[in-house]
C-alpha cells in the first residue's frame, strides 16, 4: 500500500494524493473504515431523497437541467431521469444540502459524503458495471483527502471570506471521479490542478437573504470535479502543484496558513473520513451543541413553550454569526436563511422537542408558536465558547414564568463520532427524509436500500441505484 506515494514529502500533496488514490485497495481499507463509510453512503442517500423534494431549489434545478439534452449516462435521485453524469452529480449534489442535513467532519468544517457520493454515483454509472467495494474505496478515500485539506487550515471558518465546505469538498468530488475512472496518477494531477480553476463559494451565500446558493453549492464543486477528472482522461494537461504551489489552494485561498504536515501524516493508516459527525437534525452543524442542550432541558424538566420566559445563549465568534443580525435571524424570510438560524433551530427544538425536517417547509417557516419562542431567545458573548473552534460548543440557559431556572452544557451535538447515532436512528432519519422526496419511498423500500448498503462491498453500485426511488 503506497508504494510510491509517502516516500518524498518535497512534492505537492496533490501529487501524493495522486498515488494515493492508485495505491490504495479496497482490501486495505480497515473494517472500520468500511463501516463509516457505508453510514455516510446510507445517509447521504436519504438527504439527497429529502433534497429532491418538490419545495427545492434542486428539484427546479433537475428540471432545467433536464432541458440541456446529453447522452443519459446516470441516474438523478428521486426523480425518472437519466442524465449526462456531470449534469447527474450537479443536481444530486445540489440535492445533498437542501436541508443541511449531510455528513460533517466537526474539525476539519467539512462537509465531504454530500461531495464524494454525488461524484462517485455519477461516474461509476456511466462508466459501466461497477462493484460496491469500488465505490466504498472511491468515497472512504476522497473524504479522507478532504478532511485533511481542512484540518490543515489553521484558521477558524470566518477568518477567511471562503465558505469551506465547497472550497474543500470539490476535492473530494474530483478523487471520487479519479478513483472510479482508474486515472494513472499523473492524470490525477492534472484532474488537480483542473479543480483548482474550478474552486468556488464565498461567505455572502450566508447572509443574501433569500438565496438559494447555500443549498446548491455542493452540486457546483461536484460537477466541477466529475468535469476536472473527465478532462484528465481525455489526456488535457493541468497544473501539477494545485495544493501547494505558489498560487495553489492554500496560498491563493487560505493565505498559505496551513499545516504541511497534517496533508500526509499517517496517510494510508488513519483515515480521517472514518471521524465524520452524522447528523441527528437539520439546519448547520453550528447550531446541533445548542439544540442538544435545549433538546436535553426539555426532556428534563417537561418544558412546554408556554412555560418559557426566556432562552438565553452562551454564543462564541461562530455562533453570533448565527443570531445576527436579530430580526432577520428570529424571523428568517426562507429555508436556507432559517437553517443557518440559531433563534430558529432554539425555537424549533424547544417547541418539538426535536427538529423535524417538517419546520423547515413553507409551513413550518410559518409556525406561530416558534415564531414567538424565536422573540424570546437572547444570546451573549462567550470568549470561553472561543476556544471550541468553528464548531463550538453551547451553554443554555432556560428561565421560566415562575421563575426557576435551568441550564444546561454541552461541547458537541450527537452524531460526533465520541457519541454516534445508532443504526436504527439512522433509519428513521432515512424514512422521514424518503417521506420528503418527490417521490417519497415506502418503508419497505427503505429496508432494502438499507439491506444493500449494509452488504454493499458484495454487491454492484447499479444493485444500489435500482433500490432507489425514482
Amino acid at each position: 500500500m503506497l508504494k510510491r506515494a509517502v516516500a518524498s514529502r518535497t512534492r505537492d500533496a496533490a501529487s501524493v494524493y495522486a498515488e494515493y488514490l492508485c495505491d490504495t485497495r479496497f482490501e486495505d481499507l480497515p473494517k472500520a473504515v468500511v463501516a463509516a463509510t457505508k453510514r455516510s453512503i446510507f445517509d447521504t442517500l436519504g438527504v439527497m431523497l429529502a433534497g429532491s423534494g418538490p419545495e427545492t431549489s434542486a428539484h427546479r434545478l433537475v428540471l432545467e437541467v433536464s432541458r440541456w439534452g446529453g447522452t443519459p449516462e446516470a441516474s438523478v435521485i428521486g426523480h425518472p431521469v437519466r442524465l449526462p453524469a456531470v449534469h447527474a452529480g450537479f443536481v444530486n449534489g445540489a440535492m445533498a444540502h437542501q436541508y443541511d442535513f449531510d455528513d460533517t467532519h466537526d474539525a476539519a468544517v467539512a462537509h465531504p459524503s454530500a461531495n464524494s457520493l454525488a461524484a462517485g454515483l455519477a461516474v461509476a454509472e456511466a462508466a459501466g458495471e461497477k462493484s460496491g467495494a469500488e465505490l466504498i474505496r472511491a468515497i472512504a478515500l476522497a473524504n479522507d483527502i478532504v478532511c485533511r485539506l481542512g484540518l490543515a487550515i489553521r484558521g477558524s471558518l470566518y477568518e477567511y471570506p471562503w465558505t469551506r465546505p465547497p472550497i474543500i469538498g470539490i476535492w473530494g468530488a474530483t478523487a471520487a471521479a479519479a478513483a472510479l475512472l482508474r486515472l494513472e496518477p499523473q492524470a490525477i494531477e492534472s484532474a488537480f490542478g483542473f479543480t483548482l480553476h474550478q474552486t468556488g463559494n464565498t461567505l455572502e451565500c450566508l447572509y443574501a437573504a433569500g438565496s438559494d446558493v447555500r443549498g446548491l453549492r455542493d452540486g457546483f464543486s461536484v460537477r466541477n470535479g466529475i468535469t476536472a477528472a473527465l478532462m484528465a482522461r481525455a489526456g488535457i494537461q493541468g497544473d501539477r502543484t494545485a495544493l501547494e504551489g505558489r498560487f495553489g489552494l492554500f496560498q491563493a485561498f487560505f493565505r498559505g496558513e496551513y499545516d504541511p504536515a497534517v496533508l500526509t501524516d499517517g496517510l494510508g493508516y488513519r483515515f480521517e473520513g472514518a471521524q465524520v459527525s452524522i447528523k441527528p437534525w437539520p439546519s448547520a452543524r453550528e447550531t446541533h451543541a445548542t439544540i442538544h442542550c435545549v433538546i436535553g432541558l426539555k426532556a428534563a424538566h417537561q418544558l412546554s413553550a408556554d412555560m418559557v420566559e426566556n432562552i438565553h445563549l452562551h454564543v462564541g465568534r461562530t455562533n453570533l454569526e448565527f443570531c445576527e443580525p436579530a430580526q432577520t435571524r428570529r424571523k428568517p424570510t426562507g429555508r436556507m436563511d432559517a437553517l443557518s438560524s440559531l433563534p430558529f433551530a432554539v425555537a424549533v427544538a424547544m417547541r418539538h422537542g426535536g427538529v423535524p425536517l417538517s419546520a423547515y417547509t413553507s409551513a413550518g417557516l410559518e409556525d406561530a408558536e416558534v415564531l414567538d419562542l424565536a422573540r424570546r431567545v437572547s444570546w451573549e458573548a462567550d470568549d470561553e465558547r472561543n476556544r471550541d473552534g468553528t464548531i463550538e460548543g453551547a451553554r443554555v440557559v432556560v428561565r421560566l414564568r415562575d421563575g426557576r431556572t435551568f441550564s444546561r452544557s454541552a461541547r458537541h451535538g450527537p452524531g460526533h463520532p465520541d457519541d454516534p447515532l445508532p443504526d436504527a436512528f439512522l433509519v428513521r432519519k432515512f424514512r422521514d427524509c424518503a417521506r420528503m422526496a418527490t417521490r417519497p419511498a415506502a418503508d419497505d423500500a427503505v429496508e432494502r436500500i438499507s439491506e444493500i448498503v449494509h452488504d454493499l462491498e458484495n454487491r454492484s453500485v447499479s444493485d444500489l441505484v435500482a433500490a432507489l426511488p425514482q
